[in-house]
């Protein structure tokens, strides 16, 4: 039976899903509660997160249980163009809203229920306005003039995860295998954090095949301690380590103010530099908290971006590589200056439900990947592609529309899961 997904008065609920295991150490990892609503509201003028009630409701629209989400308000200068195709109505509450309606679908492993969020409007009819994300390379070298990341070869890059479908981590030999399947397609492999002692394995592996490295500091409160990790699981050989990161989404999820992140990247460089790392240390986030916050990107040696298409309901697949081009265009008017902009993480699911004409399936999945690569043919290196395999270690989520686990390009499974 087909879902809905009623988005009232915040005109586009935005699912902030990180790409970032949340086992072991990473105890700051985001519950199913703490995604954000996104709301371009022209009575603010800066980035406000507030707390509002989720109503869940099944098809009849009869309340199942409610949830206390994060809500950022965005001022309408950041939004994209207004739709001119959306269709609203109004909903009889106690207070006058405006609700937007998004078609779906039930795939096989989808929840029959749909979200209906409620919050109080003025008389005046709102527009509505809609975008999306879900909840990113050659020798690491000296940042250029230009604030770029150093070039790489003519291949894209890949996320990674270090982990089994049970949780438990993966050995040597596990990422031995990953490696030599991705080695044909990817120049780069990113890596979000420290834990099961993944630095010094990737290394290994991506210094036997030929690959480069983008290593993550997870959590900026160890920002010391993951950074010796680093530096110890390298062992001097820098030339393998594209890149750095410091957290992943943590502004946009609220976990982290934008100079918590900055002061901890500053100190992660320091700390790099004096052990020999000259390539870039940079901050990762979603796009939104980016044209909220343009100071990450001043901060960081380029502005490293995650923007995933399937979070925007008027996004149907063959349109992924024009919308990555359009949100790059965007944010790089945000942040003054001349750096680069690196997409971190992109991609599509092959499973989960629809997002409106964003449609989860292998075919899809197919058709948005060559969109990207097609736009993005003559300068690869600035895009990271999500994921090199399933996530099978993942929970499945409404608020991501129940596609975590499934974002392996071509519906990849590690042989260690298998």
């Amino acid at each position: 039976m087909p879902l809905a997904m009623l988005l009232t008065w915040s005109i586009f609920l935005v699912s902030l899903a990180a790409a970032q295991p949340a086992k072991k150490h990473h105890t700051r990892a985001l519950a199913s509660g703490e995604r954000d609503v996104i709301v371009y509201d022209p009575s603010v003028s800066s980035a406000t997160r507030v707390r509002e009630v989720i109503v869940w409701v099944n098809d009849a629209g009869e309340p199942l249980t409610t949830a206390t989400e994060n809500v950022l308000l965005l001022p309408t200068s950041l939004a994209p163009d207004a739709t001119s195709n959306a269709s609203t109505n109004t909903e009889m509450t106690p207070c006058p809203t405006q609700t937007l309606t998004v078609a779906g679908y039930d795939s096989p492993s989808s929840a029959g229920q749909r979200q209906n969020i409620t919050r109080p409007v003025s008389q005046q009819a709102i527009d509505p306005v809609i975008t999306g994300i879900p909840q990113s390379h050659e020798t690491g070298k000296p940042v250029n003039g230009s604030g770029g990341p150093p070039s790489t070869s003519e291949l894209f890059g890949v996320s990674y995860a270090p982990y089994r479908a049970d949780h438990s981590c993966k050995s040597q030999q596990d990422i031995n295998n990953d490696f030599s399947q991705l080695k044909q397609s990817y120049s780069l492999v990113r890596v979000y954090g420290t834990d099961c002692d993944q630095v010094p394995m990737v290394y290994s592996a991506a210094k036997a095949h030929g690959m480069q490295l983008f290593l993550g500091i997870w959590d900026p409160h160890y920002v010391e301690d993951e950074a010796n990790k680093i530096i110890s699981g390298i062992d001097g050989d820098w030339d393998v380590v594209h890149t750095v990161s410091v957290g992943n989404e943590l502004v946009n999820n609220g976990e982290a103010a934008p100079q918590e992140i900055i002061h901890s990247m500053t100190k992660a460089r320091s700390i790099l530099r004096a052990a020999g790392f000259q390539g870039p240390v940079v901050a990762v986030d979603t796009f939104t908290a980016v044209l909220a916050n343009p100071e990450l990107c001043k901060a960081s040696d380029y502005c490293a971006i995650n923007a995933h298409a399937f979070f925007d309901s008027t996004i149907a697949a063959h349109q992924s590589g024009m919308w990555l081009e359009n949100t790059i265009s965007r944010v790089q008017s945000a942040i003054s200056g001349n750096k680069k902009v690196v997409v971190t993480e992109t991609g599509w699911p092959t499973k989960g439900v629809a997002n409106g004409l964003a449609v989860p399936s292998l075919e899809n999945q197919k058709v948005a990947l060559d969109a990207i690569r097609e736009k993005f043919a003559d300068n690869p290196g600035d895009v990271i592609l999500f994921s090199a395999f399933n996530d099978l270690w993942k929970k499945k989520e409404m608020t991501t529309f129940n596609s975590d686990q499934f974002w392996g390009i071509n519906g990849a499974v590690s042989s260690c899961d298998q």
